[in-house]
């Protein structure tokens, strides 16, 4: 599977989620975000962006949710980007639809990577830095000549790393999910937005599953014409999974919140 595919998968992930969000959310989004600051990537070089005039460069170094200060601006975009980093085409993501990635793939050919940016945070504890949340990471930037010999700038290259340790739904068993072996048990216990810590992953699927068995339904399966009533005694349910979250306090290796059907319910590890 080539770089480019692998990203597109991340990308198709983020527009489902963006499409379960409806017109409403983006609505709140716009006014919300009606007194921050516009910042801009550097067409040249999308590890940069500006910021109230100052230019700013991303590093490697990220910060968990409880480590974000005060939302001060926004970037939201889609970059295609070329192998050296130069920006190719970019698309607003809070508009952005299934066909808008098709069509920012056929504009852009010769992209290797496209990068979802969204907000800006300030440092909750220094002016030295800000954070940026790109690519499913909330990562430092530093003003441009302020970066030391020490500084690792962003790899916008590493698709392979932000794509590992994955969050899968179990095949066999709907209410479960499986990552780098473990399995994590969906219960009926929910957490709120204030209780959620940093973002770990995108799921956006809509399963369908014999309430049962737990054993998801395949398409074959839903989509046939039940002549002889087989399936009138079977109960079905439907789970709409979109994102996972770290718990505040709470050890990712313990448990996660996945939102199912707009609501938080913890997963916990078995």
């Amino acid at each position: 599977m080539n770089k480019c595919r692998k990203v597109m998968i991340l990308l198709f992930a983020v527009i489902v989620c963006l499409s379960f969000a409806g017109c409403s959310l983006q609505d709140k989004i716009k006014d919300y975000s009606s007194d921050k600051e516009e910042c801009y990537l550097n067409k040249e070089n999308v590890t940069q962006f500006s910021y109230k005039g100052n230019n700013y460069t991303i590093l490697a170094d990220t910060v968990s949710n409880g480590g974000l200060g005060e939302w001060i601006g926004y970037i939201r975009q889609l970059a295609a980007v070329d192998e050296a980093g130069k920006i190719l085409l970019q698309e607003n993501i809070e508009t952005a639809t299934f066909q808008t990635l098709a069509d920012l793939v056929d504009k852009a050919p010769n992209a290797a990577y496209i990068i979802p940016f969204l907000n800006v945070y300030a440092a909750p504890n220094a002016d030295d830095y800000l954070i940026v949340d790109v690519n499913g990471g909330y990562h430092k930037a530093v003003i441009d000549e302020n970066i030391k010999g020490t500084d690792t700038v962003f790899d916008f290259k590493d698709i392979e790393q932000s794509m590992s340790g994955k969050f899968e739904i179990n095949p066999q068993n709907a209410t479960q999910l499986l990552c780098n072996g473990a399995v994590y048990q969906v219960t009926s216990d929910t957490v709120s937005n204030n209780e959620l810590g940093s973002y770990i992953d995108i799921l956006a699927e809509n399963i369908i599953f014999n309430a049962e068995t737990k054993i998801p339904l395949p398409k074959e399966e839903l989509s046939k014409i039940d002549w002889y009533g087989e399936s009138a005694g079977q109960q079905r349910e439907q789970w709409i999974y979109k994102d996972i979250y770290e718990i505040q306090g709470t050890e990712k290796t313990e448990a996660v919140a996945v939102q199912i059907n707009d609501r938080y319910y913890i997963a916990k590890r078995q």
